[in-house]
């Protein structure tokens, strides 16, 4: 008997290892160019503090009156393959179809991508403040482990919501 005439659920193996692969082949890609790859973060603080930045090669961009240093370690690429794989990992069992499987692999991506450059430019953003302190790192990190487990749980949440929405929307449907 085949998956279909038994009612199991479709392999979802291949999916997790393209999920692997991808998010190695994009924490690499991402990397590149560390330049490019800070720009953005640098581009908001800008316009956030009015600050001025220069790129210092291997280093990142360092503010002009050298109050801190946005580096590689602040690009959020780190947290963009931690938030997709446990999206994947997740949630994507969870959906019925090929066609739902492949469309919310691509949504996890981009949300993933999109939510790990807003958390670490918040957290650098909330952290300036405190960059003449002496405890500066602990006070950075302490933001870090904060935004992160925020958002995770915030991210949970929304797509067990969504999840339960789209069910209750089905059952609706059946149900007329």
């Amino acid at each position: 008997m085949n998956n279909v005439e038994t009612g199991a659920a479709k392999p979802i193996l291949p999916y997790y290892i393209a999920a692997i692969i991808l998010s190695v082949l994009s924490y690499y890609l991402l990397n590149l160019d560390m330049e490019r790859l800070l720009l953005p973060h640098k581009t908001v603080l800008e316009f956030l503090y009015d600050f001025d930045f220069i790129y210092v090669a291997d280093l990142g961009y360092t503010q002009t009156n050298d109050l801190f240093t946005i580096t590689r370690g602040c690009s959020g690429t780190k947290l963009f393959v931690s938030l997709f794989l446990i999206l994947v990992f997740g949630f994507l069992p969870k959906q019925s179809t090929t066609k739902a499987k492949i469309a919310a692999f691509s949504q996890f991506y981009i949300s993933a991508l999109l939510l790990a450059f807003l958390v670490n430019v918040a957290r650098i953003a909330i952290s300036l403040p405190f960059c003449n302190w002496e405890r500066f790192y602990l006070i950075h990190n302490t933001i870090s482990i904060f935004l992160y487990f925020a958002t995770g749980l915030i991210l949970y949440f929304v797509m067990e919501h969504r999840r339960v929405s789209c069910i209750t929307m089905k059952q609706e449907r059946q149900n007329l």
